[in-house]
């Protein structure tokens, strides 16, 4: 009897894992939509993985078969075991053959990890915008200066580059790149003419980091990384803040840096969402400090009125070691997940590196941002340049006169 019994009890536990995640399922599909925190779920949930949105059942929905299709990833993403099983699909293809499991993500040579939108952006690069096109936007980005200076106001305009446009060297073997073929991948010289001719000095980051990568024996991206690292972020940076001038409180901005070997924070963002078993964070950082000497001086927090894209995060890590670290309001032009942007809008305490406090992103509080603001900082990068809203919204909030007519 005891030993049937023990034969047994391989067979007795997995019918019990099976009746348990059975039972787990249908309690997380239950409690899902109006109690999410009842929801038994991993200790490490995945990254970038939004949930699916509620079934919702209709005759039009079953017909159709999309009733069913958003029953069974509710289901499947109710399974306690959903983040393990994700985590080791996306390890198998990653070890064996060197691809990503992640959607819109790229593996590129030496592991380096690019978003796709950006390839794709940097790969197809060939025709010009039209000549009207460029005029108005050059000429909105002078305007917003214009107007900044005749508020007393700093201002800078600053392209940040893409990993894609500095890196290409690293993409995946075999990658088929028209724009590279033909030899058309400098996109960024009719707006630099553009501006140039309306007489504005902004901050060319590509330009920038490409004559400074000599300097230096790390890239300006990090492995596991979309952004700049806070290395390439300080360069443009300081040039932002001379642009700006002394006159806004900043202070005259300058660093020293520290390599290291173990990445945090937008550093492995898209180490990240590649959701593996076993990621490995040991790759070549940088972390700044405050410049050697440098005091700060400071009667109040000056305050900076940033627009731009997720590039303006390592800047504001960066103005944390200014002379007099700014109060941030920062409009963040988001990318989502069908490539689509949203506007986001947080606001960071001097000194502070974190996201800051998120505030309603309403377009009607933005003139009045930009009218207590000691400097403006308006950033695009260089794969969106000139498609954005950050230039037209803040046109409109500094011209409230022509906007009205």
């Amino acid at each position: 009897m005891r030993r049937t019994l023990l034969h047994r009890l391989p067979i007795f536990a997995a019918a019990g894992g099976v009746v348990f995640f059975f039972l787990a399922s249908l309690w997380n599909y239950a409690v899902e939509r109006d109690h999410p925190k009842w929801r038994l779920r991993s200790a490490h949930p995945l990254a970038g993985v939004a949930p699916p949105a509620p079934t919702q059942v209709s005759l039009d929905g079953i017909l159709s078969g999309a009733t069913q299709k958003s029953f069974s990833d509710n289901l499947a993403q109710s399974l306690p075991v959903f983040p393990f099983a994700v985590r080791a699909r996306n390890q198998l293809l990653y070890s064996l053959f060197g691809v990503s499991g992640a959607s819109g993500l790229v593996v590129g040579r030496d592991e380096q990890l690019f978003e796709r939108f950006y390839i794709d952006e940097f790969c197809r690069r060939g025709a010009s915008p039209s000549e009207t096109t460029l005029a108005r936007w050059a000429q909105r980005v002078a305007e917003s200066e214009a107007a900044a200076h005749a508020r007393g106001k700093g201002f800078a305009y600053l392209i940040s580059p893409s990993k894609a446009s500095q890196y290409p060297q690293y993409f995946p073997a075999g990658a088929k790149c028209p724009a590279l073929a033909r030899g058309t991948v400098d996109k960024l010289g009719p707006y630099r003419a553009a501006l140039d001719a309306r007489g504005l000095r902004f901050v060319d980051a590509p330009a920038l980091l490409e004559a400074r990568k000599k300097d230096y024996d790390i890239d300006f991206f990090p492995r596991g990384g979309t952004h700049w690292n806070l290395l390439g972020a300080a360069l443009a940076t300081r040039e932002a803040t001379r642009l700006i001038g002394e006159g806004a409180g900043l202070g005259a901005f300058d660093f020293d840096w520290r390599r290291g070997d173990v990445a945090e924070g937008t550093d492995r963002d898209l180490l990240d969402l590649l959701n593996l078993l076993w990621p490995d964070p040991h790759y070549p950082v940088a972390t700044i400090l405050r410049a050697p000497g440098t005091e700060a001086h400071c009667a109040r927090a000056p305050r900076l009125l940033a627009l731009g894209g997720s590039f303006v995060r390592e800047i504001i890590v960066a103005l944390a070691q200014a002379p007099c670290p700014p109060q941030i309001d920062y409009w963040f032009s988001m990318r989502l997940a069908n490539d689509d942007f949203d506007l986001v809008r947080y606001h960071t305490e001097p000194g502070e590196t974190g996201n800051g406090e998120r505030r309603p992103a309403d377009l009607a509080e933005l003139r009045a941002s930009a009218q207590e603001a000691d400097a403006i900082l308006l950033e695009e990068n260089e794969a969106n340049i000139g498609t954005l809203s950050q230039v037209e919204n803040l046109w409109r909030a500094l011209h409230p006169a022509e906007v009205a007519k």
